[in-house]
């Protein structure tokens, strides 16, 4: 069984489960919010569900960016 946390747009606390993790991922995508998922012996935290980055947006349309720092004599 796997349990997700959110919170709605008035900042209550809103809970299902589910009865797998591909269940809970769906869903989590389907909420296209911030959730926790427990279950299973782990707990993942995080929006689900930005499948692709387009011209530096995410399908939401927020943008995209991601820079990688090379350490010194690494």
């Amino acid at each position: 069984m796997y349990k997700i946390e959110w919170k709605d747009t008035a900042g209550r606390g809103c809970v299902t489960e589910v009865a797998d993790l591909t269940l809970a991922l769906a869903k989590a995508t389907e909420l296209g919010i911030p959730v926790t998922i427990n279950g299973g012996g782990m707990e993942i935290v995080g929006t689900f569900g930005a499948d692709a980055v387009n011209n530096g947006k995410l399908p939401d349309g927020t943008a995209y960016s991601w820079y990688k720092r090379r350490m010194p004599n690494a």
